[in-house]
């Protein structure tokens, strides 16, 4: 009885809609936040005697990366954590729109429909989350693997952080992003449901920090985001959580990293196109990928 009433509350809140976002992806780890840093200090110049910021390099780059989403359910309904294909390409065209800006491109080679109870409430960190990204997952650690499906919690969504993994163990296969079936272009989950909510976790994947991440003496360590206190709930223009002359701007409510509404978040800063390269040349694009194109049902 107490699965069954966690499953309830669950979908109940994936159909009515949260409060505000939550997701998952709360704290990046040490290793990354040093890079980070660092990445900050070397994002202010090339080297070499005609120096310049990074930003202005006059050919912007561009990558392409291969994806694969699996959407897990517990029935073959709509509101079990079933979502259809035409729910899957409206997702990959959401992402390839918000990411356009950095030069990323997506490449889907993978679409999977899984029923599966367990795995589609599996908890994070659980044997039963393993077992289905064991069972799922697809390329190499340059390879995105989104999987949709009903999340417990209350959460948006989450998704891993860069780092070194080894390849086939349980860190490289839980590598990913788990997205809320509900939170896809049309669907249920009130404010949050234009498909945006997989460009947030993305970002984390790419190795993006939140942009209020440690308040107004912390921030994203991305000097183009303004320093922002506290999450933004909804659309509340001039929100301005850091003031005085250390703190210039208003708050980046409009940018995809923040907490706010679908309809509210339309950018990437430069300098985040600059740090998603930099996190993916330290740690993705050394690790490999491995192209296969699947399109598959599966009634586990």
């Amino acid at each position: 009885m107490k699965f069954h009433l966690s499953l309830a509350t669950t979908l109940l809140l994936a159909t009515e809609g949260l409060s505000r976002r939550t997701c998952g992806s709360d704290h990046p780890p040490v290793e990354l936040i040093e890079k980070a840093i660092l990445f900050r200090a070397m994002s202010k110049f090339k080297p070499g005697p005609n120096s310049r910021p990074v930003e202005e390099d006059p050919v912007p780059r561009t990558q392409v990366v291969p994806l694969h989403i699996h959407n897990v359910f517990v029935n073959q309904t709509r509101d079990q954590g079933y979502i259809t294909h035409e729910d899957v390409q409206n997702q990959f065209k959401v992402l390839n729109d918000n990411f356009a800006s950095t030069g990323v491109k997506f490449d889907l080679k993978t679409v999977t429909h899984t029923e599966d109870k367990a795995w589609a409430m599996a908890s994070r960190g659980s044997i039963s989350e393993i077992n289905m990204k064991k069972a799922l997952r697809r390329g190499g650690y340059a390879d995105l693997n989104i999987y949709i499906r009903p999340l417990r919690s209350g959460l948006l969504g989450y998704c891993t952080f860069p780092t070194e993994v080894v390849k086939d163990s349980d860190k490289f296969f839980l590598d990913g992003c788990d997205v809320l079936f509900s939170s896809v272009p049309g669907g249920s989950a009130t404010y949050y449901d234009e498909g945006k909510t997989a460009t947030h976790e993305v970002g984390h994947w790419f190795g993006l920090f939140h942009t209020f991440q440690g308040g107004c003496s912390g921030g994203d360590f991305v000097d183009d985001t303004p320093a922002e206190g506290s999450a933004t709930s909804g659309c509340p223009l001039g929100k301005d959580t850091c003031r005085g002359d250390m703190y210039p701007g208003e708050d980046p409510i409009h940018n995809y990293m923040d907490y706010s509404y679908d309809a509210c978040m339309t950018e990437f800063t430069e300098g985040q196109r600059v740090r998603l390269y930099q996190m993916w040349d330290q740690y993705r694009l050394p690790q490999g990928s491995t192209n296969r194109t699947t399109t598959r049902t599966s009634m586990h």
